[in-house]
């Protein structure tokens, strides 16, 4: 799978991929069907998928890619109630400043689902 396809697929290139290139070819295309097999459909609904995503990034204290993380469960089906569940979740693992942390992608998730 190269780039075009990932745009095309998913919307746009994952960084390992794009970083891939300088590893060569082979590396390249090694990465791209491992991150074909983690993302595509399997017993696990990507919905969940995207949702245990977000947990990661909030744990990591990854903003930018939490929100990436957030559209794309948005996007296969989580709604903002699960996602809240998630954020709360979080905040229970990692503890009361976790809130501030999350402040951000609270008000994001806000914009995303206003009716």
């Amino acid at each position: 799978m190269d780039k075009k396809d990932f745009k095309k697929e998913i919307g746009f290139v994952p960084p390992g991929v794009m970083v891939s290139e300088s590893f060569g070819d082979n590396f390249q295309d090694i990465l791209s069907k491992y991150h074909h097999e983690i993302w595509s459909e399997g017993v696990i609904p990507l919905k969940y998928r995207y949702l245990i995503a977000l947990a990661t990034a909030v744990f990591d204290k990854n903003e930018t890619r939490a929100k990436l993380e957030m559209n794309k469960a948005l996007k296969y089906g989580a709604n903002k109630e699960e996602i809240i569940e998630v954020l709360k979740q979080q905040v229970w693992m990692k503890g009361a400043p976790t809130l501030v942390q999350i402040a951000p992608l609270i008000k994001y998730l806000e914009n995303k689902t206003k009716s």
